[in-house]
């Protein structure tokens, strides 16, 4: 089974900025990063982010093209195609796609609307009742 890490983001803070700190920490030690996005609007705006993500620096990362072979370190798509050697996903859909089971570990971050939050909700109880290992985490402002 996989672990899965929830991460409560207080009100007012950007989902998808947590995603790119997410991954640039576990990127730092020594993760495989695999994002998968909703939509490719979701994982074009995401590309944006992470190389923008800090003043002085970027994320190397690519969106994964499964024809090609990959060594890069952070990933980003969409669907249920990712790179086989990953170590974490990041989870930026509504939805738990089947390949989740697959990983050692999976992060989903909550946060935004209520409406994001209970779809959240849902994932964590589906997560609960396949035996996976949960871990909350709650973010604070500070």
């Amino acid at each position: 089974m996989s672990r899965v890490d929830f991460y409560i983001l207080p009100d007012g803070d950007s989902v998808e900025q947590f995603a790119c700190s997410i991954s640039n920490k576990a990127w730092k030690s020594g993760n495989r990063v695999h994002i998968h996005t909703r939509d490719e609007q979701m994982m074009n705006m995401l590309d944006i982010m992470l190389w923008t993500f800090r003043d002085t620096s970027f994320l190397p990362h690519e969106i994964y093209d499964r024809s090609k072979q990959t060594e890069t370190m952070i990933t980003l798509g969409q669907g249920e195609t990712f790179p086989a050697n990953t170590d974490v996903v990041i989870n930026m859909d509504e939805t738990i796609p089947d390949y989740f089971k697959q990983l050692p570990r999976v992060v989903e971050i909550v946060g935004g609307s209520e409406e994001r939050k209970h779809l959240a909700r849902e994932r964590y109880r589906s997560y609960r009742d396949a035996d996976h290992e949960l871990h909350n985490h709650h973010i604070n402002d500070n």
